[in-house]
């Protein structure tokens, strides 16, 4: 399992729960290959591995729709997009850039553009990028994003990403974020907080990871504690949440009972000082 079958893993959970989700495209992207590594990922992780996605899925659907609303339009720069169709679901005046490595970008352009031209799209001013944030400098990222910026405000969002990425990189994106943003511009971010390498199902997912991925496409083990978002330079915390309080709002039915039992992802929303 290479790292970017997650994104066809995650994009299929969604398609799980479009009551909760509210992206309605996911299932554009649900294939027999994705459908038949699922089953072994539910049992060897987590049984509630769908709802959760959803559910963070849920919460940035919300932020992003309201801040659009709010400024009449504006930018969603996606950041390690993967196969997300947030921008479908927001009115025609918010443009996106989507942002990832270049095999992803690539495939996923095309098959936009396909399900636009056949009707099963509606049509969205969307820009692409290829870049490796590992890779890449901070220079070269902004000197790439800066001039496809089309409308202000921005909301940056970095999901399902920062995972799979060491501090280093962690610490760079947020300068390119600083450099690319105005005051008011907001960043929405996943992270598992330092707490969850003490459960089980974090162990789980390690695990997990170790026998199944690639091992010619490595990736990090990050988790990120509160204390570093308070500290970010240029930015502020005004939201902060997590996925099992999110379940008690969105799926109570699913009785999702201890936080220590789920992977807990912690979700923040920042805005530019």
């Amino acid at each position: 399992m290479q790292i970017h079958e997650t994104a066809f893993v995650v994009s299929t959970y969604r398609s799980y729960h479009e009551d909760v989700s509210k992206d309605t495209y996911a299932k554009l992207w649900n294939n027999p290959a994705t459908d038949a590594l699922i089953p072994d990922i539910l049992k060897s992780v987590s049984e509630h591995e769908a709802i959760l996605h959803s559910l963070r899925n849920r919460f940035f659907y919300e932020s992003m729709n309201s801040f659009f609303k709010e400024n009449g339009g504006g930018t969603l720069i996606n950041f390690g997009s993967g196969f997300s169709m947030y921008q479908f679901s927001f009115d025609d005046n918010v443009s996106t850039i989507e942002i990832d490595k270049k095999d992803i970008i690539d495939y996923k352009k095309e098959k936009i553009d396909h399900w636009t031209q056949e009707g099963k799209l509606p049509y969205r001013d969307v820009q692409y990028a290829a870049i490796d944030f590992n890779k890449n400098s901070v220079e070269e990222m902004v000197n790439s994003l800066r001039p496809i910026i089309k409308k202000e405000p921005t909301f940056i969002l970095i999901e399902g990403v920062v995972f799979f990425l060491n501090r280093t990189t962690t610490n760079k994106l947020f300068e390119v974020f600083k450099e690319l943003q105005k005051p008011g511009d907001l960043v929405g971010l996943v992270t598992y907080l330092p707490e969850v390498e003490n459960t089980a199902v974090y162990e789980r997912l390690l695990h997990y990871f170790d026998s199944n991925n690639d091992t010619n496409d490595a990736f990090s083990h990050q988790t990120i504690p509160r204390s570093y978002f308070s500290k970010v330079n240029g930015y502020k915390v005004i939201e902060s949440t997590d996925e099992f309080d999110l379940s008690k709002i969105h799926a109570s039915e699913h009785s999702i009972r201890d936080k220590t039992q789920i992977l807990n992802e912690s979700l923040f929303i920042l805005s530019k000082a």
